[in-house]
C-alpha cells in the first residue's frame, strides 16, 4: 500500500479546513493561499477516490466520508503536537528582549509572558515597558509589541497581534448620574477619561456624534493604565475593549454604555528581518500569533 506519510501536508490542511468548514480561514491559518488549500484537498479527494467536501459556491461541509475521516485525523495531529512541544520545552532555550507598549505590557503581556515561560522555561524573556519603542536588534530589543503606529516599517517582520475597539464604558454609579437627553446618554455634556490625547475619543465622536464636540471635554491621563484607574474611581466615561480592559468589565467595575463602537487602533509584532525560524525570537511571536488568533478573524 501506498505510503500515508506522503499525504501528511494534505491531511493536516484537510483536518484545519474541516474545524473551520471554510477553505478560506483555513488559508488564514496556515498562512497558504486559497488555491495551496484547495489543491491540497482535491488531492486527497483523488488519492481516496472519494469527495471529503460538499461545496456550496463559497461554502463547504463535510461528506460523510469526510465526517467519518475528521475526528481520526485531528486526533493524530494532536497526537503529534503533543509530543513536538513535549521535546521544545527541554530544548528551546534563549532570551529575549521585549520592547512593548506600556498599557499593553502591564494589562496583557504580562501574563502571557509568565504562562509562556512555564512552558518553556529554558527560555528567558526580558519585558521593558516602553512608550517610544527601544531599536530593534543591535543588542537593544530582539522583539517589538507596540502600536502598529510606531513599529518600524524596515528591516523587520511585521505581523498583526489584535485590533483594539473601544466602546464608552463606566462604573455603575456614573452610568447612573450621566446626563441625559431623553432616554438616551448627552454625548455633548458627559465628562470623557482620555488616555494619551484626546483622538480615540475624537474617532468615535467623528463616527457616532458627528456633531457634537464632545469629545474636547475631560481630562487626558498619560497611558490607558492611568485612564482606566480614573474610570474605575468614577472620574469619568472611558474607551474600554474586551481585552485589555477584561478584567475591569467582567467584574462589573465598568459597565458597557453604548453598542456603538469604534477600531482604534492594531498592536502589531515585529522581530528582525531574517530571524531564524527556529530561533527564540520567532517561536515567541508565532506562540503569541496562535494565541491570539481568534481575536484577528
Amino acid at each position: 500500500m501506498e505510503n500515508t506519510l506522503r499525504h501528511l501536508n494534505a491531511l493536516r490542511v484537510f483536518e484545519v479546513a474541516a474545524r473551520h468548514s471554510s477553505f478560506a480561514k483555513a488559508a488564514v491559518e496556515l498562512n497558504v493561499s486559497h488555491s495551496v488549500v484547495s489543491q491540497h484537498i482535491r488531492n486527497l479527494e483523488l488519492w481516496f477516490g472519494t469527495e471529503l467536501f460538499i461545496r456550496h459556491g463559497n461554502r463547504v461541509e463535510l461528506s460523510d466520508d469526510g465526517r467519518d475521516l475528521h475526528p481520526q485525523i485531528a486526533s493524530g495531529m494532536q497526537t503529534l503536537t503533543d509530543a513536538s512541544e513535549i521535546l521544545l520545552r527541554k530544548t528551546r532555550s534563549g532570551t529575549l528582549v521585549v520592547s512593548a507598549e506600556p498599557a499593553l505590557a502591564s494589562l496583557w503581556l504580562r501574563k502571557r509572558i509568565t504562562e509562556f515561560c512555564s512552558q518553556f522555561p529554558r527560555i528567558e524573556i526580558d519585558l521593558r515597558p516602553a512608550w517610544t519603542p527601544a531599536q530593534i536588534g543591535e543588542g537593544q530589543a530582539d522583539m517589538i509589541i507596540h502600536f502598529e503606529t510606531r513599529v518600524p516599517k524596515r528591516g523587520v517582520e511585521r505581523d498583526n497581534l489584535f485590533p483594539i475597539d473601544g466602546y464608552p464604558a463606566a462604573t455603575p454609579d456614573l452610568r447612573n448620574a450621566l446626563p441625559t437627553e431623553g432616554s438616551a446618554i448627552d454625548w455633548q455634556r458627559a465628562e470623557l477619561v482620555h488616555d494619551n490625547g484626546k483622538e480615540t475619543w475624537h474617532k468615535w465622536y467623528a463616527a457616532h456624534e458627528p456633531k457634537s464636540e464632545g469629545w474636547r471635554k475631560g481630562r487626558i491621563h498619560s497611558d490607558l493604565s492611568l485612564a482606566i484607574d480614573a474610570a474605575v474611581d468614577g472620574e469619568g466615561v472611558i474607551l474600554a475593549d474586551d481585552i485589555l480592559c477584561q478584567r475591569e468589565i467582567s467584574s462589573g467595575q465598568l459597565v458597557r454604555l453604548d453598542d456603538r463602537s469604534v477600531r482604534c487602533i492594531w498592536y502589531q509584532i515585529a522581530i528582525p528581518r531574517g530571524t531564524s525560524k527556529s530561533g527564540a525570537s520567532a517561536f515567541f511571536r508565532d506562540w503569541l500569533l496562535g494565541q491570539t488568533q481568534n481575536l484577528r478573524e
